[in-house]
């Protein structure tokens, strides 16, 4: 029996706002599925809700104050509602946001039976802080030792190495057509600009049997494409002695019929054995985002990144020979401390040379308690913006002569919205894609996929047509 309207109105209404990377999507669609289980009704951030929850992302000083003005604004146009803070600056700030929404609503990240007690105005109950006991592999590869806890910045202290699985409602709050399942946490990489070791805590990955049956779970719930997602994604398996390849190569075997998607990877977890599993099967998809991040060695070097240029170059070459038309993309942080504009036309040389579709371009922002903020060199913030504002044209060139490589391909595409016209979704390739809506088309619903030949790049809107 369907519920009435009276008795969806007494139900606890719940407000998402999620800000950052693909781990804070996912942390919110497990966290929407459980109030699901426990009767609330996740709506609209421009509803009338009864608590708002603000998914933060610390990983800029300027990702802070995007994340405390919308609190601000909350507080002042909802002034009876609650508001619940996750997220890495609950981590990284837990003491200042206290001061905002007071300390019962400021959880980090991880922790989402604590989350949930937040939200539902319900006593806090502490999850175990137990590290996974070192174990051998059917492979025979042993855990790697378990690691003394990281401390906490946040006002829980400890962060915790539990990562909760999604709830038995997984997928039936739709908030991407594509599902982004969480199956590792933590980084214990030290790069200089970032964090987030200190607010994600150490590696904790997902066993695979468990990842294995949410993905058969997300099939029969109608999604089509799974996007595997973690802090260190390439780390998945370490602390529990098994490995990223072992996963895929467990999902490649299980024969579910759907799409797989790696999140963001580094370029020395990339290896020869991923790439081979990855070509085995068209369920994986063609596109790998490998974040190089700077494309000098000097620069690289004051990031603290794990590998040298030239392995870089060698990866992105490697897996543009393993996996015949894939999308490469990659990220790049500009105006580094220390980057000289010699620095920045070398790397721009070196950028054109390389199989790279597509660049997320980022000028260096101060991140508060990070190496980075103790290097030498800063450059000027408007030069860092000038810097940016060329490397962006310089993708979009790129993004563009992939797109026009791939006319006349026939693509097969997830619906990811819709109007009148068209249909708008993802190709495996990682393609934005406009599909005519028309004959059998028209009636395909959000989440299908549809199979169109791309026809051009439309360059205005950064789309790929087909029909």
């Amino acid at each position: 029996m369907s519920e009435t309207q009276g008795e969806r109105s007494e139900r606890l209404r719940v407000a998402f706002q999620t800000y950052g990377c693909r781990s804070n999507y996912a942390d919110t669609i497990d966290l929407q599925a459980a109030l699901v289980e426990r009767g609330a009704v996740p709506c609209e951030l421009d509803a009338a809700a009864d608590v708002y929850v603000v998914n933060t992302c610390t990983v800029t000083n300027s990702a802070d104050r995007e994340a405390l003005k919308l609190i601000r604004k909350i507080k002042s146009q909802q002034p009876g509602a609650r508001i619940v803070v996750t997220g890495c600056m609950a981590e990284s700030d837990g003491a200042g946001l206290a001061d905002l929404v007071g300390e019962a609503g400021v959880v980090g990240p991880g922790r989402r039976s604590e989350v949930l007690a937040a939200i539902l105005g319900e006593p806090a109950v502490s999850e175990p802080q137990v590290r996974p006991v070192a174990e051998v592999h059917p492979s025979g590869r042993r855990a790697r030792k378990a690691l003394p806890e990281r401390r906490s910045i946040s006002l829980l202290n400890v962060l915790s190495p539990e990562i909760a699985g999604p709830g038995s409602t997984i997928g039936e709050v739709a908030t991407r057509a594509r599902y982004h399942l969480r199956v590792q946490e933590g980084c214990e990489n030290a790069c200089t600009f970032c964090i987030i070791p200190h607010t994600r805590g150490r590696l904790s990955s997902r066993p695979i049997a468990a990842v294995v049956s949410d993905v058969r779970a997300l099939y029969e719930r109608g999604y089509r494409e799974i996007v595997l997602t973690g802090t260190h994604l390439g780390g998945y398996g370490e602390d529990i002695g098994s490995s990223l390849v072992e996963l895929l190569q467990e999902l490649r075997d299980d024969a579910v019929p759907l799409r797989i998607r790696l999140s963001s990877i580094d370029p020395n977890d990339v290896s020869e054995e991923l790439l081979d599993v990855m070509a085995s099967d068209e369920r994986f998809c063609r596109h790998l985002h490998i974040c190089v991040q700077a494309f000098t060695d000097r620069t690289l070097k004051r990031m603290n990144r794990r590998y040298h240029l030239e392995q870089a170059i060698d990866i992105l070459s490697l897996t543009a020979e393993r996996l015949p038309d894939v999308c490469i993309g990659s990220d790049l942080i500009c105006g580094f401390p220390g980057e000289t504009r010699e620095e920045v036309e070398q790397g721009i040389e070196t950028f054109l040379q390389l199989p790279i579709a597509y660049l997320h371009v980022f000028p260096y922002s101060e991140r508060s308690n990070t190496a980075a903020t103790r290097l030498d060199g800063p450059v000027p913030l408007p030069e860092r913006r000038r810097r940016a504002a060329r490397w962006r044209a310089l993708q979009r060139r790129q993004r563009e002569a992939y797109y026009t490589s791939l006319a006349g391909r026939s693509l097969a595409v997830i619906v990811e919205r819709h109007d009148e016209e068209f249909l708008y979704g993802t190709s495996s390739e990682f393609a934005s894609v406009k599909v005519a809506r028309q004959g059998a088309r028209r009636t395909a619903a959000l989440g299908s996929l549809v199979e169109a030949t791309a026809v051009r790049c439309d360059p205005q809107d950064g789309l790929l047509e087909a029909r």
